[in-house]
């Protein structure tokens, strides 16, 4: 699978880039496989990640494995993710912004609070005397 320099580089930059894919055996396959993977994902193109994960733990380089080996540990919710329509975004962003807004207003009656009780708590503060020697006279 050849990808081709995005449109925004220059040639020096393309040339750059070609001279780094050459120079790294495992780069070219790792860009492949990511541009691959990220396809998969922004088309819910679950159904392909089977077929995807088995070029990469077969040719790609150790993180790219790696990466598959992770992916393996919670198979269900990967291919749902990557599959279905449907998302818990939206939800999961409202309960962060409630939470946002519960530590808010928590942490400012905090400080308010802590800061009096820690004013009326506080011990006075008393100058040093000079030390006398408190043994009786003999």
């Amino acid at each position: 699978m050849d990808h081709a320099a995005p449109n925004t580089l220059t040639d020096s930059q393309r040339d750059q880039l070609n001279r780094i894919l050459e120079a790294c055996p495992d780069l070219p396959t790792a860009r492949d496989l990511a541009h691959e993977f990220s396809t998969i994902a922004r088309e819910r193109r679950g159904q392909d990640l089977t077929h995807w994960m088995t070029r990469a733990l077969d040719h790609g380089p150790p993180p790219v494995q790696s990466f598959v080996a992770f992916l393996q540990n919670d198979w269900d919710a990967v291919v749902n993710g990557l599959t279905l329509s449907w998302s818990s975004g939206a939800v999961e962003g409202q309960v962060t912004r409630i939470k946002l807004i519960k530590r808010r207003s928590t942490g400012r009656r905090r400080s308010l609070s802590c800061g009096r009780w820690s004013s009326l708590s506080r011990p006075e503060v008393r100058t040093a005397e000079p030390t006398r020697d408190r043994r009786p006279a003999r």
